[in-house]
């Protein structure tokens, strides 16, 4: 069963991998992907990498800007259902922080 809510994270692509930076988004906010689609380009120390949807839904939010450095793990974006509301999405981003 699909997940309401996706979090886009940053993926650990090397072993001294850190961090990355968000240089273009390919999507903006609410338009429909494809789970497999081209999302976001994060470029490392050592590699320019495409980011794919992990799922299909909508991009709801871009929690990280062009250009913007963020941490291996770190929520980034997410990819939710049509019909999830904001509040909902807002509880996941605060609950994804706290822990």
């Amino acid at each position: 069963m699909a997940e309401r809510i996706n979090a886009l994270t940053l993926p650990k692509w090397g072993l001294s991998m850190q961090e990355g930076c968000i240089s273009t988004w390919h999507v903006e906010e609410g338009a429909e992907v494809t789970r497999g689609d081209e999302i976001v380009d994060i470029e490392t120390e050592k590699i320019n990498n495409i980011f794919e949807a992990p799922a299909s839904g909508l991009l709801r939010r871009q929690l990280a800007k062009e250009g913007d450095e963020i941490k291996v793990g770190a929520l980034f974006g997410i990819i939710a259902e049509a019909d999830v509301g904001d509040d909902e999405i807002d509880r996941f981003i605060a609950e994804f922080d706290a822990t």
